[in-house]
């Protein structure tokens, strides 16, 4: 057996070959010890967007008048109101406010705090994670209103788990998409006046607003096939759809923020 001798001059003898060694600390341990931290900024995201992000706020419920006004009219028919809760009334007004910046400009919204959390070290997918779940706080409940309504003026109502359950999916699939936007179209809002005099902003606005819509038409054939795929997997198969979706956003959005980091701090602060 090989022994050595330390700086201090104790005799280091090595462990006999089969003794068992400790294990280094799991990395779950470090996850779990890092979840209180990470529930306090969710719950951070949430007071802020109530307290003085309320102008984000506003646009959320502008965008359910406008999305309850177009998707009722398109759906509703006084001698057959179950289509009206069949239409999946919830998963359609999701995706109209989720189509909106506020979902898909996610960093942009709050350029220069972000930024300055890149440049601390903290991942791109950490930061769009947290303002997920605070946006999600908001959108699902008002979603699964607009379901629970629907159910009420049905006379042949479809199962309100299940629709709920596509509801809170649809939420978190779209969370996913905007993750990505957001990484990849990020903006910094401007007051009407500002804007209409910052001309060479104009084009790349324009952009900003309108890709989250191409986007929509582009996943409308796939997202019909997933729906229909879905209605064979039981009440849970939209949500966990959702996750998934969510899951897969949050790890390209963190793998394009690395690519790009440089480009995405200047487009922060720009």
């Amino acid at each position: 057996m090989l022994v050595g001798r330390r700086a201090d001059g104790v005799v280091a003898v090595p462990p006999r070959p089969g003794t068992p060694t400790a294990p280094p600390a799991p990395r779950t341990l470090a996850a779990l010890a890092a979840a209180p931290r990470f529930a306090l900024d969710v719950l951070a995201e949430v007071a802020a967007t109530f307290g003085h992000r309320r102008a984000r706020l506003a646009g959320v419920v502008l965008n359910l008048v406008l999305a309850l006004a177009y998707v009722g009219w398109s759906h509703w028919h006084p001698n057959r109101p179950e289509a009206f809760a069949a239409a999946h009334l919830g998963v359609a007004v999701v995706v109209w406010i989720m189509a909106d910046v506020v979902n898909t400009n996610q960093l942009g919204a709050d350029g220069e705090e972000v930024a300055d959390q890149l440049a601390r070290g903290r991942g791109a997918a950490r930061i769009l994670a947290t303002k997920n779940l605070a946006l999600a706080a908001v959108i699902v409940p008002l979603a699964m209103g607009v379901t629970l309504g629907a159910q009420l003026l049905a006379r042949h109502a479809p199962d309100l788990e299940r629709a709920s359950f596509a509801d809170v999916g649809a939420v978190f699939c779209w969370l996913g998409v905007g993750s990505v936007l957001s990484v990849l179209l990020p903006y910094r809002p401007l007051p009407w006046r500002a804007r209409l005099r910052a001309r060479h902003t104009w084009l790349r606005w324009a952009v900003c607003l309108t890709t989250p819509w191409v986007v929509v038409l582009a996943l409308e054939p796939a997202l019909g096939a997933a729906d229909h795929a879905v209605g064979l997997t039981g009440p849970a198969g939209a949500l966990l759809l959702g996750l998934g979706c969510w899951a897969l956003g949050l790890a390209a959005a963190g793998r394009l923020a690395r690519r790009r980091h440089r480009a995405l701090r200047h487009e922060l602060r720009g």
